[in-house]
């Protein structure tokens, strides 16, 4: 088997096989001179407290990365599981829904240039302070400056095996992690 075939048949089980870690689904939006780009993203982390900060994960062919830059203001928006036609939209999906700007406004301070997507679970407002190579993506590390949480309790939208989930309701009550996972 040549190594090129190793090679892809790897990638496409490491895809769907990393691809059963379930994640929330997430709109990053970024602004450069009036060119606003969003994209669907769940290649997203919390990073650090002090400072506060999140990595992203964009791909390199995306869109949104040509406006990557130090500096850089761009938001994190999580999904509610009322927003998967927004979603499937954002990750270039045919989809029918009217134009894109009625979801997303400048809803941060004014001093803050990226939109955050109207209605979303929570958004955080970040500052690019580090960009790294990785592979086919990009390992952006936002510092977060403003953060907003709708306070509809809306239920996230997850994605697991390459589909979206939606949380069940169990009847017994969720155990809580014995340690702190930030401490």
């Amino acid at each position: 088997m040549s190594s090129d075939l190793q090679t892809s048949n790897l990638a496409q089980n490491y895809r769907s096989t990393i691809g059963l870690f379930a994640t929330g689904v997430t709109v990053l939006i970024i602004e450069h001179q009036g060119k606003i780009r969003c994209m669907t993203a769940n290649a997203v982390s919390s990073l650090s407290l002090d400072p506060v900060q999140l990595l992203v994960c964009p791909s390199k062919k995306a869109a949104f990365s040509e406006l990557l830059y130090e500096g850089a203001h761009f938001t994190v928006n999580i999904l509610g599981i009322h927003q998967e036609q927004l979603s499937n939209y954002f990750a270039g999906a045919k989809t029918d829904i009217e134009n894109e700007q009625i979801h997303y406004a400048h809803l941060f301070s004014n001093s803050f240039t990226a939109p955050r997507l109207k209605d979303c679970i929570a958004s955080f407002a970040c500052q690019i302070t580090q960009q790294h190579e990785g592979g086919d993506h990009w390992i952006v590390v936002g510092e977060v400056v403003d953060l907003y949480k709708n306070d509809i309790n809306h239920e996230p939208l997850l994605f697991f095996g390459g589909k979206y989930h939606y949380p069940a309701r169990p009847e017994v009550e969720h155990i809580k992690p014995s340690a702190d996972p930030y401490k």
